[in-house]
């Protein structure tokens, strides 16, 4: 398989992930009679948790293999530190701020995970970077938000004490955090591609890129104020099907733009 073909099925992998995280929510909806939970999130707590769980990890697979040495490419590698944590560390048990203590055990082997793979990844790049298979800058911008994150991670679910809050430290929900940081990498790429220094798509795919970051920081405000405010209504749902189906867009439009591109910078060195 050519470099060109590995990148078309990696972006349309990536579509499949949110059609069946999608189509899993909406299974689960009909099978609760239509009633919905608050969010997408809470269905980690329903029987929609394998799909929910494995596509947001082979989604940060693809995210990684798909980046390199473009600007648009690092804010995607950073969405992959993000989206296993949004699997991982789950919103609150039916809107309240608590984990049922039998996830709990599940939630920490994951955030261990998490770090080892974390720390793994990071020696693998800088061997990479040495060796001149990945730009450097990639390395120390996606590394060290990656390390800060895990080791944050880390104190917060395994520190005595502090372990107890866990993952509610503070009165923070740790998953509505990396969840709009998610989001947010994924707000800023169509802003990068239409405004960025690279080059530039036709004005059709601009105002189409520009339209889905509006929408996407839209979608964004209202989950936050809905999962401040109102945690126990769908606003939070409404704000993350909102997003999920931007980002659908986006990635369908700029994979359709992008089909015949014969070197995508998203995987070169730099």
């Amino acid at each position: 398989m050519t470099g060109l073909q590995t990148h078309r099925s990696l972006r349309l992998a990536l579509v499949g992930i949110v059609v069946a995280i999608a189509a899993s929510v909406l299974f689960q909806v009909a099978q609760d009679g239509w009633v919905p939970l608050p969010s997408i999130s809470a269905y980690f707590y329903s029987p929609a948790r394998g799909v929910f769980v494995g596509g947001l990890t082979a989604a940060a697979v693809a995210l990684l293999a798909l980046s390199g040495r473009d600007a648009e490419s690092i804010l995607l590698d950073v969405a992959a530190v993000f989206a296993p944590l949004i699997a991982i560390v789950p919103t609150g048990y039916r809107g309240r701020a608590f984990v049922p203590d039998d996830v709990l055990p599940t939630v920490r082997n994951g955030v261990g995970v998490y770090i080892v793979m974390v720390a793994a990844a990071v020696v693998l790049g800088i061997v990479l970077a040495a060796r001149g298979g990945i730009a450097r800058r990639r390395v120390v911008i996606v590394g060290s938000i990656a390390v800060v994150t895990a080791a944050s991670l880390g104190v917060l679910a395994f520190t005595p004490g502090l372990s107890r809050a866990f993952p509610f430290a503070g009165g923070v929900n740790l998953h509505l955090v990396a969840t709009v940081c998610f989001f947010a990498m994924f707000a800023a790429v169509p802003l990068v591609t239409v405004f960025g220094g690279g080059e530039r798509p036709s004005s059709v795919y601009r105002r189409a890129y520009a339209a889905v970051a509006v929408v996407m920081v839209a979608a964004l405000v209202l989950t936050i104020i809905a999962a401040i405010r109102h945690p126990q209504t769908v606003g939070v749902l409404i704000g993350e099907a909102i997003a999920l189906g931007a980002f659908a867009v986006f990635w369908t439009t700029q994979t359709i733009e992008r089909w015949r591109d014969a070197d995508p910078p998203s995987i070169l060195a730099g």
